[in-house]
């Protein structure tokens, strides 16, 4: 999804960015990248050239990234529901949200299987704010690199009239 839809200019997020692989798709796509993780371990992200790495408790009483947008915000393997609208404000005008994380029916497969972390289908679609546009999405079964049920959607703001 990030090659069909993403600029190769401009600034991106990569939340609960983990051993930091989308953050470095995104930088090889041209892009500058916030990396946001709440383990400080990932810190040795921000030593990559356009990289800055914040340390952030995502799902706090607060939400951390206030005033901060970016052109693409990618969200792989993590979900908190009570965050997906701050995560959606993230978006600049015209900007896109790639969104990766395991589906209802994933149980079946292995972790997770707690009903809080799986996705069910066509529920970011329904979650999207009104400004935001629905490009593509999948819900099924992968099989690599082991099966599992994945959720994915791409979404974009639209820019204002």
């Amino acid at each position: 999804m990030l090659t069909a839809h993403a600029p190769h200019h401009g600034r991106a997020i990569d939340i609960a960015c983990g051993s930091g692989r989308h953050t470095q798709l995104l930088r090889a796509h041209g892009l500058s990248v916030l990396a946001v993780d709440h383990n400080p371990e990932r810190e040795t992200l921000a030593d990559w050239e356009g990289v800055q790495f914040q340390c952030l408790d995502l799902e706090g009483p607060v939400w951390p990234l206030t005033d901060v947008y970016a052109d693409v915000v990618v969200v792989s393997n993590y979900l908190y529901r009570p965050r997906l609208a701050e995560i959606f404000a993230l978006l600049e005008p015209g900007g896109i949200l790639i969104y990766e994380t395991f589906g209802v029916g994933n149980e079946a497969y292995g972790r997770p299987a707690r009903a809080e972390f799986l996705l069910a289908d066509g529920e970011l679609a329904e979650r999207a704010p009104r400004d935001c546009m629905l490009l593509e999405s999948s819900f099924g079964l992968v099989e690599t690199p082991k099966p599992a049920i994945r959720a994915r959607a791409c979404f974009q703001r639209q820019m204002p009239d």
